[in-house]
């Protein structure tokens, strides 16, 4: 596309206002730079508002601890640098097991962290009865990492965005990208449904709707679309801040509700989950009984695959925000479950409930860092539900690699390029 007099020109452009992208653009702007946020929707209209508001440490994969260990030194003081209230409790994370052989496994993963300077113990039964006294949980121990915490989802972001603007980033909602031009084997910019923005740096941060953008590139990210369902009960008694990993995951926010989820996840069916089978094959074995399939409207809507500009637009614009409904069945077993482990929670109910799409990865570890070409495009996706925590490191370190280039800490095991060197890409993160 020619440039015409409306043309709009900025340092950086960022595609999507998730946690990612908002915190990227945040320290872009800290650094000086003049940066424009394209949203198809909202500000974190998606899985940046939906997730289940853990901050951890613990259970990361090795490569992923350096970065979180980073985060986490963030979190502590992020309500105070964006003046704001993020619901933050730095009340550990925990993880209970079931017998010898998990426990095993857990100590392997303690004395990993440990080796990386994170400080983790195991728990006995006794010692675990202690923190959440009247449980009725089915295991043997706990492992907990007291450094980890919690925030609120739905005001983080927000947050986030004020803050950047504070600094002169501004923010186009309800303006999808429909194209990342490059001239010359370099990015110079991008086509919206608002006019075109000229930058010689484009960072996609558009989560589950990356692969789709990135296939217009001739770049292959693969990515799953995974539906997960997430509730929100009453006030009840405080029993514990510790965000808990058993046979339900909880964490109690500080007016006594419980967020509450399950491991099961949903997949509804698209083309793309034909086009990366392969990728996803060990992955999808070794889950099975976990992830039920579905093909629904949006699997049918989605099926023609975005193999065109025009598709791709209609797909952007008719699903500004991705609103799935909540599987209802899992909400009421987890609820169900809770009263069970928790019988201090037997009088809580449901207050709302909701679905979110993670950006599942074969690996199951992000894609952060510049791709060789076209140059200047700059990649910030496919968390594959561990996002939330990270997006303030991830957002530092994009501006880092962008403004100094070079980032603080090593961002090579999350290239886009294992995609497709021979990488082995099985998942190693415990939670």
């Amino acid at each position: 596309m020619q440039m015409t007099s409306t043309d709009r020109t900025a340092d950086v452009v960022i595609i999507g206002a998730g946690i990612a992208g908002t915190a990227a653009a945040y320290y872009l702007a800290k650094g000086g730079a003049k940066v424009i946020v394209c949203e198809k929707g909202v500000i974190a209209g998606e899985q940046s508002s939906r997730n289940w508001g853990f901050v951890r440490q613990q259970g990361r994969d090795p490569a992923e601890i350096p970065l979180m260990m980073e985060a986490n030194k963030i979190w502590r003081g992020l309500e105070r640098e964006l003046n704001a209230d993020l619901e933050w409790l730095a009340a550990g994370n925990m993880v209970t097991f079931a017998n010898d052989e998990e426990a095993a496994g857990w100590e392997d993963w303690r004395q990993l962290a440990q080796g990386y300077g994170l400080s983790a113990k195991i728990l006995s039964r006794s010692e675990l009865d202690a923190m959440i006294p009247g449980n009725a949980l089915a295991c043997q121990g706990a492992i907990l990492t007291e450094s980890d915490g919690q925030a609120e989802p739905t005001k983080v972001t927000a947050a986030l965005a004020r803050a950047a603007e504070g600094r002169g980033v501004e923010f186009q909602t309800n303006c999808a990208v429909f194209e990342v031009e490059t001239t010359a084997g370099a990015v110079s910019g991008v086509v919206t449904e608002h006019g075109v923005i000229r930058a010689p740096v484009v960072v996609c941060a558009a989560g589950a709707w990356s692969g789709r953008m990135l296939r217009g590139l001739g770049l292959k990210l693969p990515q799953m679309w995974i539906k997960g369902t997430v509730a929100r009960t009453t006030p009840g008694p405080i029993i514990s801040h510790t965000a808990t990993w058993t046979g339900v995951a909880f964490r109690q926010r500080r007016d006594g509700s419980f967020n509450i989820a399950q491991r099961s996840a949903d997949h509804d069916l698209t083309i793309d989950s034909i086009l990366n089978l392969p990728s996803f094959l060990g992955s999808f074995a070794s889950n099975r009984r976990a992830i039920k399939l579905h093909l629904n409207r949006l699997s049918l809507d989605l099926l023609r695959g975005s193999f065109s500009k025009a598709a791709l637009a209609k797909e952007l614009t008719t699903y500004r925000i991705l609103d799935p409904a909540p599987n209802m069945k899992v909400v009421n077993e987890t609820l169900q479950t809770l009263h069970r482990l928790l019988p201090e929670t037997k009088d809580v109910t449901i207050e709302r409930s909701w679905a979110g799409y993670i950006d599942m990865t074969p690996d199951m570890l992000p894609t952060i860092g510049a791709v060789d070409q076209p140059s200047g495009l700059v990649l910030a996706t496919g968390f594959s539900g561990h996002g939330f925590g990270m997006g303030p490191i991830v957002g530092r370190l994009v501006a880092e690699l962008i403004q100094k280039g070079e980032p603080s800490l090593d961002l090579s095991a999350f290239r886009f390029s294992r995609f497709h060197d021979g990488t082995n890409l099985t998942p190693h993160s415990v939670v």
